[in-house]
């Protein structure tokens, strides 16, 4: 495979605890943040069980002349791995980013697939949240029936114990939480 290709079939098992407390704080500007890092835990059949196998970390592959978003990486691995679209599975997100607007509507094809599938994003931040193409790529996610939210101190603390490579260290909320009011608010305005 070419150095340039996604490579979707291997998401990261975890992510460096630096990258974490740098890529996922609440922040309204993020100025040096260009990746984005989706966390994610998928959930089948009828009770919902989850082993590690089923959970991972990608991040957007970016290259000038091929990009892929880590949205367009866990759909693809996905597709990959659960080729059975008449099963029931549910899928939680944890983005750094939330999605642009290319990725809300592959997402949206991507659920009308896979029917029996709910899927719940968590975002640190919203992207260009005052682009109403982006605002409009939210309302499309929200009425395919995804539920969106902004990344609260208990999903932080989740993706710290499933996702973060502490080796031990101790989950702290410090910083992680700065403009989360703001962030709620306008997700809950733009969905209105």
């Amino acid at each position: 495979m070419e150095p340039w290709r996604p490579s979707p079939r291997n998401p990261m098992d975890r992510i460096d605890p630096n990258t974490f407390r740098f890529h996922f704080p609440n922040l309204l500007y993020a100025s040096g943040r260009k990746l984005c890092y989706l966390c994610f835990q998928v959930e089948t059949g009828d009770y919902f069980s989850c082993d590690d196998s089923d959970r991972g970390v990608f991040r957007n592959k970016v290259h000038p002349w091929a990009r892929c978003h880590a949205e367009q990486c866990f759909l693809s691995w996905f597709r990959d791995q659960y080729p059975y679209r008449d099963e029931y599975y549910n899928v939680t997100w944890f983005l750094s980013w939330s999605p642009c607007p290319t990725c809300a509507e592959e997402v949206v094809e991507f659920l009308e697939e896979y029917r029996n599938l709910t899927l719940s994003i968590f975002t640190s931040r919203l992207y260009y949240f005052w682009d109403p193409n982006y605002q409009e790529g939210l309302c499309k996610l929200w009425d395919a029936g995804v539920q969106l939210d902004i990344m609260s101190c208990d999903d932080f603390k989740h993706c710290w114990d499933n996702f973060v490579d502490h080796k031990g260290m101790r989950f702290q909320r410090r910083n992680l939480l700065k403009d989360y009011d703001f962030l709620a608010a306008e997700l809950q305005e733009i969905l209105r």
